[in-house]
This record gives structure tokens, C-alpha cells and sequence, in this order.
């Protein structure tokens, strides 16, 4: 009860469109007490969340540029005096990183230590500047601040090779980085379908009630579900066509068809013909074909 009180406050926190500096295309959402999230509203970029506590914040994702990491710090300060003393990378995509350099008077920046890597290496590639984290971790971290206790889990390669997530056991919350879009057809260029599956399997396991997601508004435990069948119904329509031996073409106007009847309400529901590729080159590789 306390969890579905939190979330409709939240909710109509988000609606409003509370912190009127705040740039059209993100909005404050209070996913439970003194847990709050920064929701894109493109569906392109990410989503930030901060913690208060009485001891500093906490940042999870900084978003996509300096600009964009702005809007969380002022967030932050209308909500609190306290300073940013973590800063947690769910992973290495541009969108949950560029702003880092707004909070480089953090304690520690942190993230998978493959993530780490890719951050540095994106960066040199595309020739921008990134202040990239100083300490990564290989499966599981804990973090303590106040009286909140965060387990940062690295599931194994999912949306990327470095993803991570964040669970708050005593207020059955997850932050699920990248590995989770509401009604946003996923990104799956970095992604492993398979093993996205598994880890988001992983996810169910535990006892949450909210779900902050990587890409659009906070939710509920379905969230993680949904997720979940879009990814099984993807891998199954495309082995199904690898069974009948079609070619990639095919394939790609089967599969959109058959997930055209349950995901075109989706936001980028252009990415599915990308995703079928991806799924395609994974499993036919896996077949040997």
C-alpha cells in the first residue's frame, strides 16, 4: 500500500512537470521517498535518478550531455542542500554518460569495469570529452549512504556487455539502467537477446514493487515482464524463421508483421527491423549457419 501511494503521488509529481526549469523533454517523477527520477520524454535518451539521504546524493546516469546532466543537478538542489557523493554509470552508452563532468567533485564515479572500458574508448572514437568513472567492480558492489543500502548487479551481458542494475531490498525498488524500456522498443545494437532474457529473468526473482526503467515512466514489477516477451516473442518469431530456412529479408517482414499485432503502440517502433537483424546474426551463429 505504501508502494502504490508512492507511485500515484509520483505520477501526478510527473504530470505536473514539477521544477519548471526543467526542459520539455524531461520530467521529475518521486518514484518513492527521496528517490527520484528524471524521465525522458523523447523515448531516445535516458532517464536519471538521484537519492537524497542526510549524508549526500546519490546520481544514477547522467544523461546525455552537460546540458542534460544540468537539469539533474538543479533537481537536486531544489530538493536538497547535500553534495553528490556517488555517481553510478549503468552502463556505457553516450546518453547515460556524457554529464558526467557536471559531477566530477563526486566521491567516486562508478560502473562494470566493461562498461568502463567502452565509456574511454567511445569517447576516443567520436573524439569528445568524458570524464569517465574511477572505480569499477566485477559482479557485485554495495553501497551505503544514509540509511539507504543499494546492491549494484552486474547480471551478465544483456542490454550491453557491462550492464548494471541497482536493488534496494528494504524499499523493493530496482533501477534497471538499460535493461528495461517502458512501451519503448529496445535498443539492441550492444545487446545479447539471449542472455537479456536471463538476466531479466533474474530480475523477476527478486521482491520489488517499483521499477524505475532505463527509457520511459516508473512502473510496477510488470515492467520487468513486459520487457521480458517482447525479447522471448523476438527470439522465437526469428528462430522460427531460421527453422524454415528463410533468408534475412524474409525474415525481417515476417517477424515486423507478427510484432506488429502486439507492439506498434510502442515508441520506436522502427528499431524492430533493426532488432530482428541483431537477433538473426545471434542465432544463426548459434545454429552454425
Amino acid at each position: 500500500m505504501r508502494v502504490f501511494k508512492w507511485l500515484c503521488v509520483g505520477f501526478l509529481v510527473w504530470m505536473s512537470g514539477v521544477g519548471s526549469g526543467f526542459a520539455a523533454d524531461a520530467k521529475l517523477m518521486e518514484a518513492l521517498p527521496n528517490i527520484y527520477c528524471l524521465v525522458d520524454q523523447s523515448g531516445s535518451g535516458a532517464n536519471s535518478t538521484f537519492i537524497t539521504t542526510k549524508e549526500g546524493v546519490i546520481v544514477i546516469d547522467t544523461r546525455g550531455s552537460e546540458e542534460e546532466a544540468g537539469q539533474i543537478l538543479k533537481a537536486i538542489e531544489e530538493k536538497t542542500g547535500q553534495p553528490v557523493v556517488y555517481v553510478v554509470n549503468s552502463h556505457f552508452h553516450k546518453e547515460n554518460t556524457s554529464g558526467n563532468a557536471v559531477f566530477k567533485t563526486a566521491r567516486t564515479l562508478i560502473t562494470h569495469k566493461r562498461a568502463m572500458a567502452m565509456i574511454v574508448l567511445e569517447a576516443e572514437r567520436e573524439n569528445r570529452k568524458i570524464t569517465p568513472p574511477n572505480l569499477a567492480f566485477e559482479k557485485q558492489l554495495e553501497l551505503k549512504l544514509g540509511r539507504y543500502h543499494l546492491k549494484l548487479v552486474h547480471p551478465g551481458p544483456a542490454h550491453t556487455d557491462g550492464d548494471l542494475y541497482i536493488y534496494i531490498p528494504k524499499w523493493r525498488i530496482i533501477i534497471t539502467g538499460g535493461m528495461v524500456f517502458n512501451r519503448i522498443i529496445p535498443f539492441l545494437g550492444d545487446g545479447n537477446v539471449e542472455s537479456w532474457i536471463h538476466a531479466l529473468r533474474e530480475m523477476e526473482e527478486l521482491d520489488a514493487e517499483v521499477i524505475v526503467p532505463g527509457h520511459g515512466p516508473v512502473g510496477g514489477k510488470p515492467l520487468v515482464t513486459q520487457m521480458k516477451h517482447y525479447l522471448m516473442e523476438l527470439k522465437r518469431f526469428v528462430d522460427d524463421a531460421l527453422e524454415d530456412r528463410k533468408n534475412l529479408p524474409d525474415t525481417i517482414e515476417i517477424v515486423t508483421e507478427k510484432l506488429k499485432k502486439k507492439y506498434s503502440g510502442w515508441d520506436h517502433f522502427e528499431r524492430v527491423e533493426e532488432n530482428i537483424v541483431r537477433a538473426y546474426v545471434e542465432f544463426s551463429a548459434k545454429r552454425g549457419t
